[in-house]
């Protein structure tokens, strides 16, 4: 008796085995289609606003706007998405803003004559690939340099009426106007009179192809002193710079003021309010040089 139960329960196992053997070799071949639904957005819009860097010597700029459909899979065809520009979204970046921060300064709506838009905008996200990207035209000319424009932008619609995810439907897109001269600086400024010296920061600011503003020597470089407490920087290509007040400092140049294109440093002499100044400044992120 134990004996044929024994081979009944051999038998038995042996069956389920070979099931079991069956279902995993089949397991490799079998599509289970996509896993999760498809999904679109805009890149680059987690926290809403996005600082893209444009410089000056650029002919030709565009705004660039990437828009992305999550899937497991590429899709299948190719996908038309509907954008648009959208004021609202500028409006609650600032009102946003304000509150967290007071001394946040509110960005500007980038004038319609600064940017190129015929009709509706729309970018393709071709077959095979999962994105897109929006390409806007634009210059900044008679724009006020010390002024935050932007361009916002949100998603309306796509031609297969995927899900657009709400939290990343819309981008301020901040244009930042910079030139190869400008950027984040440190060094030291001396009143050649009293022999003090200053460890310095500023922030070189863009004006132009060739020209840049900087606060004066150890100076408060609050935007509301702007009247008193910045000069000009113009470089030539021979690297010789010429320094002027801007608005009403009282700053004199006193020449021989240089900038090295390699290393990316500045040594300027002027006066500030009657005082010698000699000033050497080097941009933060320029390569290490020997």
């Amino acid at each position: 008796m134990k004996t044929i139960l024994e081979k009944i329960f051999t038998g038995s196992t042996m069956i389920v085995f070979l099931c079991f053997l069956t279902v995993m070799s089949c397991s490799d071949d079998t599509d289970f289609g996509e896993q999760y639904k498809k999904t679109i957005y805009i890149v680059n819009s987690n926290s809403l606003l996005y600082t893209g860097e444009h410089y000056f010597e650029k002919e030709n700029d565009e705004i660039v706007i990437s828009v992305y459909c999550a899937s497991s899979e590429p899709i299948g065809s190719d996908l038309k998405v509907r954008l648009k520009v959208h004021r609202d979204a500028l409006d609650s970046l600032n009102t946003i803003s304000e509150l967290a921060d007071p001394s946040y300064i509110s960005k500007l709506m980038l004038p319609k004559a600064n940017y190129q838009m015929e009709g509706e905008l729309y970018t393709t996200i071709k077959a095979g690939r999962q994105y897109g990207t929006l390409n806007i035209p634009f210059d900044f000319t008679g724009l006020d340099p010390d002024y935050d424009y932007a361009l916002p932008i949100s998603l309306v619609s796509n031609s297969a009426d995927y899900d657009i995810n709400p939290d990343v439907k819309s981008i301020v897109y901040e244009i930042k106007m910079i030139n190869e001269y400008s950027g984040s600086f440190a060094g030291s400024s001396s009143e050649e009179t009293t022999s003090r010296i200053s460890s310095v920061q500023p922030a070189l600011k863009a004006m132009s192809v060739n020209t840049v503003r900087m606060p004066i020597h150890n100076l408060d470089d609050d935007i509301q002193l702007l009247d008193t407490n910045f000069m000009l920087l113009t470089i030539a290509e021979d690297g010789s710079v010429t320094i002027s007040p801007w608005a009403n400092a009282l700053v004199t140049d006193l020449g021989e003021s240089t900038y090295d294109f390699v290393r990316q440093r500045y040594e300027l002499n002027y006066e500030y309010n009657g005082i010698p100044i000699s000033e050497i400044i080097t941009n933060i992120d320029a390569p290490q040089t020997e």
